[in-house]
């Protein structure tokens, strides 16, 4: 995995993971996990696979999506 996307902000199903704190090792929807710092409205890099999934109707998870 390439630093950009280590650095990536990554979307996350709400209902996996209802009220993340600081430091929580949360998976993403492209299936990375990594620590929670934070929900950034307009992130300066953004994973281009959670945006794709992001938009799907239902999550890997089963859980409803956008």
């Amino acid at each position: 995995m390439s630093a950009d996307v280590e650095r990536a902000a990554h979307a996350y199903c709400p209902r996996c993971h209802p009220d993340p704190r600081p430091g929580d090792v949360i998976k993403a929807l492209c299936g990375a996990s990594h620590p929670y710092f934070g929900r950034r409205d307009r992130p300066v890099n953004t994973c281009p696979a959670c945006v794709t999934l992001a938009s799907a109707n239902v999550y890997a998870c089963g859980h409803p999506g956008a």
